[in-house]
């Protein structure tokens, strides 16, 4: 099998020069990379002459997460289609552990987890621990980590959700819970699915981008709400888990994380409103 791994950039040259060197070591050798620059300037392209022997694909696109993978994706040819974050690192056995399970395994889509290299810290997806069948009620990963055969035509993201979009996360979510909904089946498996990224999310001293992340899970909840999964994120985000956390963390006196929690509360109710007034105003 052929992959495309779709790196969407922007204002990094040095983190995606790394990724391009972790690819370019890996076991498993049949793949493309489709690089979507949204600088205004030319650092990435200064970055690829030293990545020749490499299969690259570049092309520009105006800023936007969402939109750059969109456009990343039109442009892929592989039979599997990932989207690595241009500051994470693949394991050089990634690719091989991802052929062989999707050869060995009736599965439309693999996901696993996001982990700090230097201390083997869950950086993301904490929402499942352990292999198994994923299902829309039970997702919440990171983008890193998926695969997806490409044959599946639903592979669109959708543009007010990511990285410089009108909700600042949960992309990938979206895109996963939509495509289970459909029927195509997915498989969390984090003992060969694993990706290297910096711990940006154990910072529980950035309530800053705590609240920034949750708004964007308040929309993606809003968005679903009238689905019996978007209930169940309802109740355990908008209602319990970072309120109980809240009061969790004050009881043991560690105010750091309980204004984390907090936050992040605060952030899913205002992603939540936020999303129903956009709909409400743009018929989204």
């Amino acid at each position: 099998m052929k992959f495309s791994l779709i790196l969407a950039t922007v204002n990094r040259d040095k983190e995606v020069k790394e990724f391009l060197t972790s690819i370019s070591q890996q076991i498993y050798t049949n793949f493309e990379v489709i690089i979507v620059d949204q600088n205004n300037d030319n650092r990435v392209l200064k970055i690829l002459p030293y990545f020749k022997k490499l299969d690259i694909k570049y092309i520009k696109s105006e800023k936007g997460l969402s939109k750059a993978r969109n456009r990343g994706l039109k442009e892929a040819y592989g039979d599997i289609v990932g989207f690595p974050d241009d500051d994470c690192l693949y394991p050089k056995e990634l690719l091989e552990n991802i052929n062989i399970f999707f050869k060995e395994h009736n599965y439309d889509i693999l996901m696993g987890k996001t982990i700090d290299k230097e201390t083997g810290g869950v950086v993301a997806g904490k929402n499942i621990t352990k292999a198994q069948i994923l299902k829309p009620s039970l997702i919440l990963g990171s983008s890193t980590t998926l695969f997806i055969k490409r044959d599946k035509k639903n592979i669109v993201f959708d543009e007010y959700f990511g990285i410089g979009a009108k909700f600042n996360a949960e992309e990938e979510n979206d895109l996963l819970f939509r495509l289970l909904k459909k029927g195509h089946i997915g498989y969390y498996i984090p003992d060969i699915n694993y990706v290297y990224h910096p711990p940006s999310d154990l910072d529980y001293t950035n309530t800053i981008r705590a609240k920034q992340r949750a708004i964007g899970l308040g929309a993606f909840i809003a968005k679903h709400i009238y689905t019996k999964e978007g209930i169940i994120y309802f109740f355990k985000y908008n209602v319990l888990r970072p309120f109980l956390g809240t009061i969790l963390y004050i009881l043991r006196f560690d105010f750091v994380k309980s204004k984390y929690y907090f936050n992040r509360w605060l952030g899913i109710w205002q992603g939540f409103f936020k999303y129903l007034r956009v709909k409400y105003e743009t018929d989204i």
